[in-house]
């Protein structure tokens, strides 16, 4: 009897730890960025947050691409709100083909859509990334426990950026119904007060 009782234990206690583990609320959720992909790298709006990641190769079809004009804008909306423990993105390097990292990012987030607040900035120098080889960087951005229903992320085009999966990781037992707001699709890029 003690030994059945002690395995009950045992696979309520793991089914808890499982039950309360970090998941991926951005997973098949919607975006829109300020500026499409390039037309040669296209994103049907699906690349990333479809959980698919892509191979270290600027010519795998998951990559998504951006060429100069300063800089890009994405938001993912969530479509409730939750409590945000860490966003992450990956971007590749390919010096032999002009993709190289951001040099520059912003993070921000909002309940409604309408008032956003800034939650993580972060500034690199070239000399921060290996010059030559191929590789993929998964930047870490700090979310300060935050409640949100979108996540917005500004980042710099030097020359080619290629990006792959966003992940905006949290507890989905926080879920709270959205607060009347804007739709993705009303969103005003320049509502939002980025650091740069």
């Amino acid at each position: 009897m003690k030994k059945s009782f002690w395995i009950v234990l045992a696979v309520c206690l793991f089914s808890v730890a499982i039950l309360a583990a970090p998941t991926n609320l951005a997973l098949k959720k919607e975006y829109i960025f300020n500026i499409d992909a390039h037309t040669n790298y296209p994103d049907e709006g699906t690349k990333l947050t479809d959980g698919i990641y892509a191979n270290v190769a600027y010519n795998d079809p998951n990559m998504l691409a951006h060429l100069r004009e300063d800089f890009r804008i994405v938001i993912i909306d969530l479509k409730d709100v939750y409590k945000i423990d860490k966003v992450y993105a990956n971007f590749l390097n390919s010096g032999g083909v002009g993709c190289y990292m951001p040099l520059l990012f912003s993070l921000a987030v909002s309940q409604d859509g309408k008032r956003w607040k800034i939650l993580d900035y972060q500034e690199y120098t070239e000399d921060d990334f290996p010059k030559v080889g191929d590789y993929v960087n998964k930047f870490e951005f700090k979310t300060k426990g935050e409640k949100a229903r979108y996540v917005a992320l500004k980042f710099s085009t030097e020359i080619w950026v290629f990006m792959d999966e966003m992940e905006v990781i949290g507890d989905p037992d926080t879920k709270e119904p959205a607060p009347k707001g804007y739709s993705l699709g009303d969103i005003d890029f320049e509502e939002i007060d980025f650091d740069f």
